[in-house]
């Protein structure tokens, strides 16, 4: 497999006089951006948490070889194929370039007389991915993606929500974005719904609700590439590398997936090594749907180790949008408590349950973290006892 420099931003250093050729990428790596990434001791304790049993977690910066040291190299890179499509938008009429990407993506791209290059690059993409990603395993890893327990799929969600409300990088381009501040509900109602059919029988088949969930959200990852970029310049980009880029995406791969297991491991479930293995590959095929190179998708369940643990060491520290997106997680927070009702003893039960959700932020993410999300010094009684 040769990455091509094209695929690079043009703003992308280049690589150093004697810099190796990377074995899988075909060429020697570019360095990092300056001003990432950086270890950031606050999360130690997460990590330490997930982690525990599988590494050895240091608090400092694990080792940077193989998948993570390209990592550093793919924050120069965004989603070839569907950038180009997001310029195709702009280059034809309103609604055309969109009207065609929606018919290829549901009924197939030979329903399109004379598709567009960037359209025929796209699913020439999407519909051949490498060929160590095999259906029959990922049909084994949905399965093990629907046996998760909600113990294990609960401490994910505040784990993500952590990194969404106190990690720099996403928190950044949400907050930037803005409609997670102005649009909660239906904007979660979409992530719900994505969610929803990922592990669902047929669901990542080429005309399934997942595959095409999965493309569109590559879409969007690209619209907001091009709307981040123009937000905050080219001098940020020098420096930080590509908004959204192909490494930080491709961090999903694990924290959605094998991060699942491993909380479940470490709570007492049993699962053989072949279910950590069938899991890696469901997401890294749901990966290679939403554009991640073949370089950057760990082929096993040890490079997604070694990917979930840099990715949760070099977390960026909280963006300037922190205090509003925690604000809207409260928001949901008491959204969902309000769904509960028991009569004489409402405010108790509330009082308990919220007690105990930020217990779990504690027990999830540690000292530092749990008091940013949650605005208490340390968990009560109940918030200790409860994970």
């Amino acid at each position: 497999m040769t990455v091509l420099d094209q695929e690079l931003d043009p703003l992308a250093p280049l690589p150093a006089p004697d810099a190796p050729i990377d074995p899988v990428l075909g060429r020697p790596l570019r360095p990092a951006p300056t001003a990432r990434p950086r270890f950031n001791p606050g999360w130690t304790p997460a990590r330490r948490r997930l982690l525990d049993g599988w590494v050895d977690v240091q608090d400092r910066l694990p080792e940077t070889d193989g998948i993570v040291a390209r990592a550093k190299d793919h924050l120069w890179v965004g989603d070839p194929e569907m950038d180009a499509v997001v310029q195709m938008f702009r280059r034809l009429p309103p609604r055309t370039g969109r009207d065609m990407f929606e018919r290829a993506l549901s009924n197939g791209l030979e329903t399109i007389e004379n598709p567009p290059e960037e359209l025929v690059a796209l699913f020439e993409h999407i519909d051949n991915p490498p060929a160590w990603i095999t259906k029959e395993r990922v049909d084994r890893g949905a399965i093990v993606a629907n046996s998760v327990s909600p113990a294990g799929k609960a401490s994910l969600i505040f784990l993500n929500t952590l990194a969404t409300v106190q990690g720099g990088s996403v928190g950044d381009a949400v907050g930037t974005m803005g409609r997670m501040q102005r649009d909660m509900i239906d904007r979660s109602l979409e992530s719900v719904e994505f969610w929803l059919h990922l592990p669902a029988p047929g669901a990542l088949d080429r005309f399934g609700t997942a595959f095409k969930n999965a493309v569109r959200v590559c879409l969007m990852h690209a619209q907001a590439r091009v709307m981040l970029r123009k937000k905050w310049g080219e001098e940020w980009v020098a420096e930080h590398g590509v908004p959204i880029s192909n490494a930080e995406m491709s961090g999903g791969i694990t924290s959605f997936g094998v991060a699942n297991l491993m909380y479940d491991i470490n709570y007492g479930r049993r699962y053989d090594h072949r279910d950590l293995e069938d899991l890696n590959i469901f997401w890294s095929y749901i990966g290679h749907i939403m554009g991640i190179r073949e370089a950057m998708i760990p082929r096993n369940f040890s490079e997604a180790v070694e990917l979930l643990d840099c990715g949760y060491a070099v977390m960026e520290p909280p963006s300037e949008f922190s205090e509003a997106l925690d604000d809207v997680s409260e928001m949901m927070l008491t959204t969902l408590l309000d769904k509960v009702t028991v009569p004489l003893v409402d405010a108790q039960v509330k009082s308990a349950l919220q007690q105990t959700l930020y217990g779990l932020y504690f027990f999830i993410g540690g000292t530092f973290l749990g008091r940013r999300i949650t605005g208490t010094p340390e968990p009560s009684r109940i918030g200790r006892i409860a994970p």
